[in-house]
């Protein structure tokens, strides 16, 4: 019940107790002219002032009280005002030493804190009226500029077809909270998830669409302010995995090849390569090397594995050595013995028969070679030219030989050729 403190001298002491007594008790008619409370600025903040002046007030006010709540209990009284012509005013249980009085019976309070946010209560009464007593309620709202926020994720990688939850963190002063993704607003939808004040985003059925850099964004009467992005990240895949360069490859003995294992994975996967079922213990994403030996072509295969999704994919592709310098694959015991044999069988042949072309050879007078085929033939017989028979001796008894020349074929025989 509202209580109206004594005044030193006053003489409406007995009649300002009874208006008290009855603006607490009894419900009070409505004023004939409204009675209202103009707030000063119109967005107060912390650490400034405030002005609450009541507006229409009658003529002849005899005392004016403030209260710190929606009723007029005396606990919660602020301080009692008396107009001129002798001003004065009393502090009631719930002053704070920052609030005054003023003509028109204004509350003044300075250095505002949050805590000043609330309902305020002003008793008048006047001398003469029909409602010599009215209660004026206004609420008051003290806004700060805003601290950034901090966006607080329940998980920063979250799985395909999983739920993450997002938390802003802000000053209860924030009148508005908006979440964005990478800049953007999110409009409010039946599939995200919101608190009532907007200060909880869960969003379930993550797709790839919902990865990206969160904030939320605070608002009051005197500030806007945003938090920090948060990145949620997804894991996925790898669906696929191919190489670059496709094959088949043809590569020259000794030229350099690289081949890279190509997968759209998030985290980045983990490799290993494989030639021909074989692990070659190469873990990197690229494979680089030189093919020195007919051994080290055949089926190369990465494979991409990504340990948060538990994926794996292969990949594949073909590479032979081609070249004149390509070694060839090495032959049998039973090879190497059958070309040996046959190598020297095909070496006796080769001798028998060059032995019997060369005899041939000799048997056959040669019809053509570098010198010309010599001829001879007999010549007359001529006088000889020893020593001079004397007549009547008897003849020589010694025998008489012709003579043999080279023979010049004619012209026939040469066209005959």
């Amino acid at each position: 019940m509202g209580q109206i403190p004594n005044r030193p001298g006053g003489p409406w002491r007995a009649i300002l107790l009874a208006a008290s007594v009855l603006g607490s008790c009894l419900q009070l008619a409505p004023a004939q002219t409204p009675v209202t409370i103009i707030i000063t600025p119109l967005s107060p903040m912390v650490g400034g002032d405030v002005s609450l002046a009541p507006q229409n007030l009658p003529q002849d006010v005899l005392v004016c009280s403030w209260y710190r709540s929606a009723t007029t209990h005396e606990s919660s009284r602020i301080l009692t005002y008396y107009p001129p012509p002798a001003p004065d005013q009393i502090p009631g249980p719930a002053h704070t030493g920052r609030e005054t009085a003023g003509p028109g019976c204004t509350l003044h309070i300075a250095g505002l804190t949050l805590s000043d946010t609330g309902n305020y209560t002003v008793l008048i009464q006047s001398r003469t009226g029909t409602n010599p007593v009215r209660s004026i309620r206004v609420g008051l709202r003290i806004s700060e500029m805003l601290p950034r926020p901090t966006v607080t994720p329940d998980q920063t990688q979250v799985l395909e077809n999983g739920t993450f939850t997002l938390t802003c963190n802000s000053s209860p002063s924030a009148d508005t909270v908006l979440w964005l993704r990478d800049g953007a607003s999110l409009v409010p939808s039946e599939r995200l998830g919101l608190s009532p004040e907007n200060r909880t985003l869960m969003v379930p059925n993550v797709t790839r669409g919902d990865a990206g850099a969160y904030q939320c964004e605070v608002g009051s009467p005197v500030s806007s302010v945003r938090s920090e992005p948060s990145t949620v990240t997804l894991a996925y895949g790898p669906d696929s995995a191919r190489i670059d360069l496709p094959g088949p490859i043809a590569l020259t003995l000794g030229s350099l090849l690289n081949l890279t294992c190509v997968s759209d994975s998030v985290p980045a996967p983990s490799y290993r390569w494989v030639l021909n079922g074989t692990d070659t213990n190469e873990t990197r994403i690229i494979l680089t090397f030189n093919p020195t030996t007919w051994a080290q072509q055949g089926t190369y295969k990465c494979r991409a594995h990504n340990p948060i999704t538990g994926r794996t994919a292969w990949a594949s592709v073909a590479m032979w050595v081609t070249g004149t310098d390509a070694p060839r694959p090495a032959l049998s015991a039973g090879a190497v013995a059958g070309i040996l044999i046959g190598s020297l069988a095909g070496a006796a042949l080769v001798g028998v028969g060059a032995y019997f072309l060369y005899s041939r050879c000799r048997n056959k007078t040669p019809k053509k070679n570098g010198a010309p085929v010599l001829v001879y033939e007999n010549l007359p017989l001529t006088a000889w030219a020893g020593p001079v028979a004397q007549p009547g001796s008897s003849p020589d008894p010694s025998p008489t030989y012709q003579t043999l020349q080279p023979r010049q074929p004619d012209v026939y025989e040469e066209l005959k050729k």
